[in-house]
């Protein structure tokens, strides 16, 4: 088995590092050996949306076009769906609550 050695400056994190490997209750090395473990499974089940420039009036058009027939939809839902930014979507969403396109829901 071929062994990986990285040269890592753990300077600013050795209190952290510590206090993860007294509290689990093994070796320094073992710790940041099983935070990579833990990390890497963790991300596993992300999705990387890469967020569209689009104009607010584009991006308007959009969600009235999306939400058109559905009987529910959140706001994080439109944003991945449509891959806009989701404060963009929220004052959108409000946009069209004041225009009574949209209710929130109670």
């Amino acid at each position: 088995m071929q062994r990986y050695v990285y040269p890592v400056d753990l300077t600013e994190v050795e209190k952290e590092l510590e206090f993860i490997a007294k509290k689990l209750k093994v070796s320094k090395a073992k710790a940041i050996r099983e935070a990579i473990r833990w990390f890497a499974e963790e991300l596993k089940g992300l999705e990387v949306v890469e967020i569209r420039s689009v104009s607010k009036e584009q991006a308007k058009r959009e969600i009235l076009e999306y939400i058109k027939g559905k009987e529910r939809v959140t706001t994080d839902e439109i944003a991945n769906d449509l891959r806009l930014d989701f404060s963009l979507v929220n004052e959108i969403l409000m946009e069209l609550w004041s225009e009574c396109y949209v209710e929130p829901e109670n």
